[in-house]
């Protein structure tokens, strides 16, 4: 109640995102202190998960293949950040699952739930209103300048109402309030919508049915203008739930009801102006390419460095997909491409914590789903619209936050009613049989994990230590063409930073560095150069990687001077004819302003006067050509060599992971042959038939004899 009936308040003074992970400390602390705590079926996969995610923090500055290289303390920040909305999740959802319902009742939680769609619904009018509304927040105001100036923080605690774009090719703006972005909103918005038409259209609701239809009418408005294609498509397979829920149900009369009032709602917003906008939003598929290029790059770059423990936290792609010194200017703020592991919670967790790791996250709410996706009640409906909602978001929206605390909530509000019907026992384990875990299996684990790192250790010891040197060069304009005007032609060609790139890994210039370098294989001297550029600058770095630290130096040094050499006669190669042809093009002018050939005519004075201004550019564009030089660039930065990192970490990690989970399988298997073994059939039917011993469960992690202790009753 503190948290969600309080929100507007919380969020105006920059603690809405903050409190969530305070409020945990507390839960805890009950949960703990109320024991027998249970674990519902399926909880180890996100314990597994959770196990990653704490793990992967040692990967938090190992380099990722096409990410800056490099990093600062504010990663730890990140890192820590996530990880304790992680926490908080896990917390929340046991201690919901946990409470008693006379203490803390599944219809309480789930009206605060639907006031929260209210809370959210006025949030995205507020940002369609006043679009421009900001405050400066308690919270910020408090903030050190330096930590208040941050932009990870300046997002968490400083409410605005939306957010400008220019996608559409004008200027909109994308309901935000009151949370942090437009994505947060839409998928908050749609978690939330069950609980909303659950308790206020139900026979309960009181005087919440005289205000439903008007707030659900209301939520068209921020859903169209939000822009939530993501949202658009949740609703959409929501609506398909419903009906087929309805059907299987039996229920005739509403389902009457429902589709009569779906296409009321339709046809009325068909004919309003929000279906032009909806049209427009689907029409411009600006993001489409760009995300699709970026999830490709994530999968690809944690395949190849980190496939099974991640690399922590998001990275900075290097340049951007059109060149490898793109980046935002004031001009266009979108030009740079978003950081590796984001545009989605599933390649966050890929980036993040690895194929592995991910593997655990998505099994623990497939394993929700296997259990709810019947929907015997309302309120289970409820949690697997949800569920399908995040199997759909978790492609296209970071959900970590508010979304996925609501998502564990509704998994723990639906736990509780499941055991309520199948029973406490058949449905969790209780958390103190993990104590015979400990006992009985623990060395076993830690044994197994220490010969993993080991191994690890040895794999990065025994790895060929490899230098790297670098050489930054800064690179002088090539002349340009002009136009019949005498200005800048743009369509003469002009030479690009990823032109230039792909002029150091050109033939000529490798036959100049392996003559210098006795190499006699081009193919391999391409394999360790490797090539960056400062954002929005003709500012190039080019590196040379060897296992020798004398011969990475050399060849820094030998590319650079052959790359310069090759680009120094392009040049002046380029030079000649920008010459020819501007000659050409004044030669053309004096010709044509010579009045024996030239009628004359009320606006021939006006006409050469025009002709004689450009051919005096022509003339100065010439001399100035003429005289300038054509070297190719200077070195603004020599080479200088360092050790490459060989993120041993990530070596020993990773192997020390793969020994637990060996271990951890093992154990599984003993258990297995222990429950179900013993005299062929006949004897697994006795072990099955008995009391003292559970049905195994894959969901969660085995113990020899589980203790069925008694369980709060829901």
């Amino acid at each position: 109640m503190v948290l969600l009936l309080g929100y507007p308040l919380w969020w105006i003074l920059g603690l809405s995102d903050l409190l969530p992970l305070a409020l945990a400390v507390p839960m805890l602390r009950m949960l703990l202190r109320n024991r027998p705590v249970r674990l519902p079926r399926g909880t180890g996969w996100f314990l597994l998960f959770m196990l990653w995610v704490i793990v992967s923090g040692v990967a938090l500055w190992a380099d990722a293949p096409g990410a800056v290289p490099g990093g600062g303390p504010e990663r730890l920040l990140v890192f820590a950040y996530r990880l304790a909305w992680y926490a908080a999740c896990a917390i929340a959802f046991l201690w919901i699952a946990n409470a008693r319902e006379n203490s803390v009742s599944t219809l309480r939680v789930t009206r605060l739930l639907g006031w929260m769609f209210v809370v959210t619904v006025a949030g995205g009018l507020l940002g369609i209103v006043a679009p421009t509304f900001q405050i400066t927040s308690m919270v910020e105001a408090l903030l050190p300048r330096s930590l208040a100036s941050n932009s990870f923080l300046q997002t968490l605690v400083h409410p605005a109402a939306a957010n400008m774009t220019t996608f559409l090719g004008r200027v909109e703006y994308r309901p935000i309030a009151p949370f942090d972005f437009a994505n947060s909103w839409g998928s908050n918005l749609s978690l939330y919508l069950p609980f909303f038409l659950l308790t206020w259209f139900g026979k309960r609701a009181g005087w919440r049915r005289v205000c439903a239809p008007i707030v659900l009418a209301a939520s068209a408005w921020p859903i169209v203008y939000s822009m939530n294609r993501g949202l658009w498509i949740s609703l959409g397979a929501g609506a398909v739930v419903v009906l087929i829920y309805l059907i299987l149900k039996g229920r005739g009369r509403i389902l009457l009801v429902v589709v009569a009032t779906l296409g009321i709602a339709v046809a009325l917003f068909i004919s309003s102006p929000l279906a032009t906008r909806s049209s427009d939003t689907i029409d411009s598929a600006h993001s489409d390419d760009r995300r699709g290029t970026l999830l490709t790059q994530t999968v690809a770059s944690t395949v190849e460095g980190s496939p099974i423990l991640g690399f922590g936290s998001t990275r900075n792609v290097q340049g951007s997909f059109a060149s490898i010194a793109g980046g935002s200017t004031p001009d266009c703020p979108a030009c740079s491409v978003p950081p590796l592991g984001t545009q989605g919670h599933l390649w966050l967790v890929i980036f993040s914590q690895g194929l592995v790791g991910a593997f655990f996250f998505v099994m623990f709410f497939l394993s929700r789903i296997w259990v709810h996706w019947r929907s015997r009640n309302p309120l289970e409906l409820a949690g697997a619209t949800i569920l399908l909602f995040f199997f759909i978001q978790m492609f296209v929206y970071d959900t970590l936050g508010m979304p996925l605390f609501t998502i564990m909530i509704a998994l723990g509000l639906v736990w509780r009613e499941r055991s309520r019907i199948d029973g406490v026992a058949a449905t969790s384990i209780c958390m103190a049989d993990f104590s015979i875990l400990r006992r009985r299996y623990l060395p076993f684990l830690l044994a197994c994990t220490l010969a993993g790192g080991t191994i690890g250790t040895a794999m990065a010891a025994t790895r060929p230590t490899s230098y790297a040197a670098e050489v930054t060069l800064l690179l002088a304009p090539a002349p340009v063409y002009l136009a019949s005007d005498g200005t800048e032609d743009p369509k003469s060609g002009q030479i690009t930073i990823d032109t230039e790139a792909a002029l150091v890994l050109s033939r000529r210039t490798m036959e100049l560095v392996d003559g210098s370098l006795k190499l006699s294989d081009p193919d391999a001297l391409r394999s360790r150069i490797r090539i960056s550029a400062a954002p929005n600058t003709q500012v190039l770095t080019l590196g040379y990687s060897d296992a020798s630290s004398a011969r990475a130096l050399s060849g820094a040094k030998a590319l650079a001077e052959a790359y310069l050499g090759v680009r120094g006669e392009g040049l002046a190669q380029r030079r000649d004819q920008v010459l020819r042809a501007l000659q050409e093009q004044l030669a053309r002018l004096e010709s044509t302003k010579d009045p024996t050939t030239t009628p004359i005519t009320a606006n021939s004075q006006v006409r050469f006067a025009y002709i004689a201004g450009v051919a005096e550019r022509l003339r100065s564009a010439i001399d100035n050509l003429s005289i300038s030089t054509t070297a190719a660039g200077e070195v603004i930065r020599p080479a200088n060599v360092s050790k490459v990192r060989g993120q041993p970490e990530v070596d020993i990690a990773s192997s020390a992971l793969i020994g637990f989970l060996l271990a951890a399988a093992l154990v599984v298997t003993v258990n297995f042959i222990r429950v179900h073994g013993g005299g062929g059939i006949a004897g697994s039917r006795r072990v099955r038939s008995s009391a003292k011993v559970p049905r195994f469960r894959f969901a969660r992690l085995p113990v020899p004899a589980l203790r069925r202790q008694g369980a709060p009753s829901s």
